[in-house]
């Protein structure tokens, strides 16, 4: 969301889509930009600092025009519609259109999904393991983050949601912390969340999908030698974006083909 408010602004990259106008506060979306040009960490987004501001963007070329609503919830507000199955009215209201939707996920992340299989060799010919007598209690924090985001994308298709066919853009972020030689972004989702990928290749019926590996920084930046050679690019041109079409620098790209969509 930083890079892209940038990048809107800086106009120093061709993009797919240019500003129009935006609705709601600036303040926010200032501050985190101005953090991220700088290679800070962009701080995570708690419940008390949720904004919610809509960007009127135009095609390029052609003349197409949309608006991109951005509900900057922190993570304890989806945590809330796994853990309770309750949502804010606002945040339903927001998905009443026909457009389609930027679901995130991100390649930085712990490895939290254990089969059957893996978990048994664990204990394989592990003389020290010893069996625990002591029941451990179940919570929400314990369910796979592919089946947290399964179960958010199931939601859309009941009650309160409004039912329909929808694009939904994939965007896999620290995309620069994939290993070499990288995957196309949609095989890394088959590899890496496979749960996910199946759900989305079963319901192309209600969710016509197409998945990004983008990098917004473009590096470490808590690396002192990696933050030190971003800060000499041009922000934009830090930003990687990554489809079956290719790389490029603009971000805009998931959005326009989300537009495409009707």
């Amino acid at each position: 969301m930083a890079a892209l408010w940038h990048m809107l602004n800086a106009e120093d990259i061709a993009t797919s889509l240019t500003l129009d106008q935006l609705v709601g506060d600036r303040t926010h979306l200032n501050r985190i930009a101005s953090d991220w040009e700088k290679c800070e960490e962009v701080p995570r987004t708690s419940t008390a600092a949720e904004v919610t501001v809509s960007m009127y963007l135009r095609e390029s070329e052609g003349g197409s025009r949309s608006v991109v609503k951005f509900p900057d919830l922190s993570g304890e507000s989806f945590s809330r519609q796994i853990s309770h199955r309750t949502c804010e009215r606002a945040y339903v209201e927001g998905l009443e259109g026909s457009g389609g939707i930027l679901l995130f996920i991100t390649a930085n992340r712990v490895q939290d999904d254990v089969t059957i299989v893996d978990a048994a060799s664990m204990y394989e010919g592990d003389k020290n393991s010893v069996e625990s007598t002591e029941p451990v209690g179940w919570s929400p924090k314990m369910i796979p983050a592919q089946v947290q985001l399964v179960d958010l994308l199931q939601f859309l298709d009941h009650p309160p949601f409004r039912r329909g066919q929808r694009r939904v853009a994939v965007i896999v972020s620290a995309w620069d912390v994939v290993a070499e030689p990288k995957p196309r972004p949609d095989a890394w989702v088959q590899r890496e969340m496979p749960l996910l990928h199946q759900y989305l290749m079963s319901n192309i019926n209600v969710l016509e999908s197409q998945v990004y590996g983008v990098s917004a920084q473009g590096g470490d930046v808590h690396s002192a030698a990696d933050k030190e050679n971003l800060l000499k690019l041009t922000p934009s041109k830090r930003i990687a974006c990554v489809s079956v079409n290719g790389s490029s620098h603009d971000l805009s790209g998931p959005i326009h083909w989300l537009m495409k969509g009707g």
